[in-house]
């Protein structure tokens, strides 16, 4: 009589081998596992906006989900960007706090206490993703509506030159416990991808087919281990910042607010057939500072005090009533301040659009109007001047008119922004490595250029679609060599062009031919290289991962045999 547990009361075996082969149901499980833990678990996104709906919050995510499944080099580009970033403010911390948490002399002139805690590179990619955000203090308000700012790379940046003892003294252990993964969590990942990324390469060493669909997965495993790298001490899915509020903070909230895209004019709202555009530039970028000795004098008193300044010749003083607005122009300025109006500022420059008729008889006319050069500032405004005013003489800042991107209220952007001369990478290499990392991932498909199809249309498709995925190294190469050509091997009648122009003020009507034939050539080359990256580039993409999924069930049976010692390792199937 059998038993019922072991099926037989006198034969046993001591070790049973793992079987030699695979399943269908084996293939696309396993696959789906290592590519829902390296999609889902590798992006790391920075914090969202202060008080932004979850709907939100999850469609953004849900967004960067999809662009990791079908883009998964952007990510590892994104990724790449922000550890160096994340590197260069971990120099700019240490150097401000002498490294070691003995940085944590404290600062004898503000009383601040030593910092107890070293700044780490989890530190740092904590403060960019968006940990840090600033609450004003003052009970007279000076931001609309009293929001909260969420400070960017260049917002901590100058905190650390200005007030580094304002920057939350938090513990690497804190900045862990707000991640919603653990190191053990991701080491798992990490074991998952290793093992299916060394399961592929044992299969291709031992000649056995490999399915398209493992083909993919491999590449994204590929590309979340090199995530995982690169992110590794960036925390995982924080959802608050830690507030900073305190009255030495407001002044330089009043700068950051001023010199970032926060400060921009609303847009003007129309009706359906009416749309307004104005500068989008920020506040400081329509402001002048007046240089006027008189002015430096009164200025030079502001660093000890942001209370009303006496009064200046040209300037002009707040009414006590709220309702009244104060007037700033290209003569006067505010109280207190040498602020003036900026003529020149993209800020007073309004287009009107109009859309008269429907369908295709629509027809669209803009008009641009100039608007006067002049700012009327409510209680509001006037105490945001006087702050940004009193930060810039303290703290001996610069006015910039362009924006300076310090605070936001929006999420930061994944790609972060910076300062060319802050810049780690070139823009030049920036792009070279997108193109780089676009051209190894459609490589990696390139390897089934001889595998198994259910029909030639289909691979010829996948071939096509695999030469597409690396074609941008092709188009960018194609660019550079476009530039070196206008640049030094003009057509013959531009090669001479500045030295004749001595000599021969007004062009000939032969060369003018030659220089728009040129700039037309190049534009047509530019407009085709760029479509066909738009039009070839999203649906390669999209088949390749349709036809990873197809043709699983069109396997020959090779593809169901397994390299029997990697079922040995670590794994999920």
């Amino acid at each position: 009589m059998k038993d019922p547990i072991t099926g037989s009361s006198n034969e046993t075996i001591k070790w049973q081998p793992e079987p030699a082969l695979r399943g269908t149901f084996t293939i696309i499980t396993t696959c789906a596992i290592t590519l829902l833990l390296c999609v889902y678990s590798s992006v790391h996104l920075n914090l969202p906006a202060i008080n932004q709906r979850r709907t939100l919050v999850w469609l953004r995510r849900t967004a960067w989900i999809l662009g990791a499944l079908f883009a998964p080099e952007f990510i590892i580009f994104t990724a790449q960007i922000q550890r160096s970033r994340a590197k260069l403010l971990l120099g700019e911390a240490r150097e401000v706090f002498k490294s070691g948490g003995n940085d944590a002399q404290g600062d004898a002139e503000n009383g601040s206490p030593p910092r107890r805690n070293t700044w780490t590179l989890n530190h740092s990619f904590w403060a960019l993703m968006g940990g840090i955000a600033i609450k004003p203090s003052s009970r007279k308000p000076f931001i609309p509506n009293s929001v909260q700012s969420t400070l960017t790379a260049n917002g901590v940046s100058l905190l650390l030159k200005t007030t580094p003892h304002l920057i939350p003294d938090i513990s690497v252990d804190e900045v862990k416990d707000k991640s919603k993964a653990s190191s053990l969590t991701k080491l798992l990942a990490c074991i998952q991808a290793s093992w299916f990324c060394l399961s592929t390469i044992t299969r291709f060493i031992q000649h056995l087919p490999v399915s398209m669909l493992e083909l993919n997965a491999f590449a994204h495993a590929l590309c979340t281990l090199a995530v995982y790298i690169l992110w590794w001490h960036k925390p995982l899915d924080i959802s608050q910042p830690v507030f900073v509020s305190e009255d030495e903070i407001d002044p330089l909230l009043a700068y950051m607010w001023m010199a970032s895209k926060t400060s921009k004019l609303p847009t003007k709202h129309g009706n359906n057939n009416v749309s307004y555009s104005i500068g989008k530039d920020p506040e400081f970028e329509a402001i002048l500072l007046d240089g006027k000795p008189r002015a430096r004098e009164l200025i030079s008193d502001a660093s000890d005090s942001t209370d009303l300044l006496e009064l200046r010749e040209g300037s002009t003083e707040p009414s006590s009533t709220n309702t009244q607005l104060v007037t700033v122009t290209t003569r006067t300025s505010l109280a207190g301040t040498n602020f003036t109006s900026n003529p020149s500022s993209t800020r007073w420059i309004e287009t009107r659009t109009e859309i008269t008729g429907s369908g295709e008889d629509a027809q669209s006319s803009s008009e641009t109007t100039h608007l006067p050069p002049t700012f009327h500032l409510t209680p509001l405004d006037t105490h945001r001047w006087r702050l940004a005013q009193h930060a810039l003489v303290k703290y001996h800042l610069k006015k910039s008119s362009k924006d300076l991107n310090m605070v936001t209220v929006n999420a930061i952007g994944e790609n972060l922004k910076w300062d060319d001369k802050e810049s780690p990478l070139s823009p030049l290499w920036e792009v070279w490595m997108l193109v780089l990392l676009g051209t190894a991932y459609g490589g990696l498909h390139a390897l089934a250029w001889n595998a198994h199809f259910p029909s030639k249309r289909e691979k010829l498709l996948w071939r096509i679609s695999s030469c597409i995925i690396s074609s941008p190294i092709a188009v960018i190469a194609l660019a550079f060599i476009a530039a070196f050509f206008d640049e030094f091997i003009k057509p013959t009648d531009m090669v001479d062009a500045k030295r004749e122009e001595k000599q021969q003020p007004h062009k000939s009507t032969a060369r003018l031919g030659c220089e728009f034939l040129w700039e037309v050539a190049k534009g047509l080359t530019a407009a085709l290289l760029g479509g066909a990256i738009v039009f070839l580039y999203v649906p390669a993409r999209a088949y390749l991962v349709y036809e990873s999924v197809r043709t699983v069930f069109f396997l020959p049976p090779g593809a169901f045999e397994t390299p029997v010692w990697t079922q040995y390792l670590i794994h999920v199937t």
